[in-house]
């Protein structure tokens, strides 16, 4: 049996589920595509899914606050104008706080867009502002009216959601790809940066080839940059 504890600061944050995920058995000349792989991955984002669903409100706001509290200590290390972030469903800490107080300090900000079409998983992203419209897609995920929509490419930072990140910065999804898919082959200059609960940190994300790793995460606990965007 092989354990990996997340590197950095222990959990601070009081009454949130334990999330223990370790790696058995043997992975075939590292074939990360294995029918092993994908059972651990699933499993792994099965636990974490159910222990946010189980969090109780008042700790995803304070967890949300403490993680603004990060990002305020951090952000003078980042170079943006031009922000994405996503709205928080399903208890995902909630990147709300940060933006707010982005959108005084002037940056433009930006919600993703799903395509009407099932096929397309590329997002899209349109501005948001205090006067923006809201409508539910068809996951019921909260997106922009109207607005100035630009390409994904053009974000200087992204604040993106994960059910899990690991200690080299490979992240599990909700299973879709859609951040994957948009987000292959970002520049350097492009920063993502993940926000998640303590209980989200584990050993390993199981990475495939199509997985993308993201520059840092953000939990109440502390801020993680990750030696490699390629999670090498």
């Amino acid at each position: 049996m092989l354990s990996i504890p997340f590197k950095g600061a222990p959990d601070r944050t009081a009454g949130t589920p334990a999330l223990n995920v370790t790696v058995q058995g043997s992975i075939d000349n590292g074939n990360l595509g294995s029918t092993f792989l994908m059972n651990e991955k699933q499993e792994a984002r099965e636990k974490a899914i159910q222990a946010r669903a189980k969090l109780p409100r008042v700790d995803q706001e304070i967890s949300s606050t403490r993680i603004k509290e990060i990002w305020n200590n951090v952000k003078g290390d980042f170079d943006f104008k031009s922000v994405g972030f996503y709205w928080p469903t399903k208890g995902e800490i909630s990147s709300l706080p940060i933006i707010e107080e982005l959108l005084k300090e002037g940056s433009k900000c930006f919600l993703p867009i799903v395509h009407k079409n099932p096929e397309n998983r590329r997002l899209i992203f349109k501005e948001y502002t205090e006067n923006t419209k809201l409508e539910a897609n068809r996951f019921d995920i909260s997106e922009p009216k109207d607005g100035l929509e630009i390409p994904a490419d053009q974000l200087d930072l992204v604040f993106l959601p994960s059910v899990c990140v690991d200690e080299v910065g490979h992240r599990i999804g909700m299973g879709m790809g859609f951040y994957d898919k948009t987000f292959k082959g970002h520049s350097d200059q492009q920063k993502l940066i993940t926000l998640v609960h303590d209980f989200q940190k584990i050993s390993s994300c199981y990475p495939e080839s199509q997985d993308i790793p993201v520059d840092a995460a953000i939990t109440p606990s502390g801020f993680f940059p990750f030696y490699s965007k390629k999670a090498e």
